[in-house]
């Protein structure tokens, strides 16, 4: 506890350093909207990132993609990430978000770097995923993305408990999303992952996912709660054996080889660090954000940002 008081003493002290200009705050050339969260671990940030650039992107605007990077190795200078990319440079979700949009997806911890980097070039809007406290980058709009499932576990700050700002700090954003992919009943503003199908690795095969329903597999998850996929397969009434690592693991191809012949079922997240694995019995689980109990005026107000702009 006496570590959460003193990094809370460094919260405000730093939040009030960027307030009175005594670090500098870069502006972009567009609307900026960050999608973040208040609490560790994940939350459903990137499945909202690539919802909305999928939503600008079906009404003719050209979204870019700012991301940190976490789990990579990018230098001084920004990367663009390609589906091509390696993963141990630009961390998966980046990979992932490349694997499944079109648009530019720019990756550096610094997001004033990424600014710079891209200063010659006209986009309509730029997405963070990520960065709710990166107050380096001037934002328009803010989105925190809540887990419906975990909450804010015991309310204290890192390292006492999860959050990485107070709870009173979703009082300042625009708006609150819910993850509500595990409970029964809905709330306002929320959404859910939805998962519809399932995909071989190796051979790119699709099936849909009741055609493991009563089977027996293996289930992996590097994310930052292993247990909402878990419990999502098991809802479908698949027998899981479960495999939790931390968040952005790095997977070894031996890891995976396991000795009675079961498959092998992991998140999209993860199946980018292991598309390469000559492995017949993985699949990955692609998902796709359906938005509950909203009146969805945050997304007109961002669009109207985007207009006047």
């Amino acid at each position: 506890m006496p570590l959460s008081w003193a990094f809370h003493v460094c919260l405000i002290l730093r939040k009030k350093a960027y307030q009175i200009g005594l670090f500098k705050i870069y502006k972009a050339k567009c609307p900026v909207v960050v999608i973040g969260n208040i609490t560790v671990g994940g939350t459903g940030k990137t499945p909202i990132t690539i919802w909305l650039a999928n939503y600008f992107l079906s009404k003719g605007y050209k979204p870019l993609i700012l991301s940190r990077g976490y789990g990579g190795k990018v230098g001084d200078r920004p990367i663009e990430v390609s589906r091509n990319t390696d993963v141990s440079i630009v961390g998966d979700e980046p990979l992932l978000m490349a694997s499944k949009l079109k648009c530019p997806i720019i990756v550096h911890p610094s997001r004033a770097q990424s600014l710079i980097y891209i200063d010659d070039r006209k986009f309509d809007l730029i997405l963070c995923d990520d960065g709710l406290q990166h107050y380096q980058l001037e934002r328009d709009f803010e989105i925190a993305v809540v887990d419906g499932d975990r909450g804010f576990g015991n309310k204290c700050l890192l390292p006492a408990g999860p959050l990485r700002e107070p709870i009173s700090r979703l009082s300042e954003v625009d708006i609150s999303l819910i993850n509500n992919s595990n409970q029964e009943s809905t709330k306002g503003n929320s959404f859910n992952l939805v998962g519809k199908k399932v995909i071989n690795v190796h051979t790119n095969e699709v099936r849909l996912i009741e055609d493991f329903e009563g089977h027996e597999v293996h289930a992996v998850a590097g994310i930052g709660n292993p247990d909402r996929f878990f419990n999502f397969l098991e809802k479908k009434k698949i027998i899981v054996k479960r495999h939790p690592f931390e968040d952005h693991y790095n997977y070894d191809s031996l890891e995976l080889e396991f000795d009675d012949g079961l498959d092998i079922l992991m998140t999209e997240k993860d199946m980018v660090k292991c598309k390469d694995f000559n492995n017949k019995k993985i699949w990955y689980v692609p998902v796709e954000v359906e938005l509950i109990e909203s009146d969805m005026k945050w997304l007109s107000d961002i669009e109207e940002l985007v207009r006047k702009a």
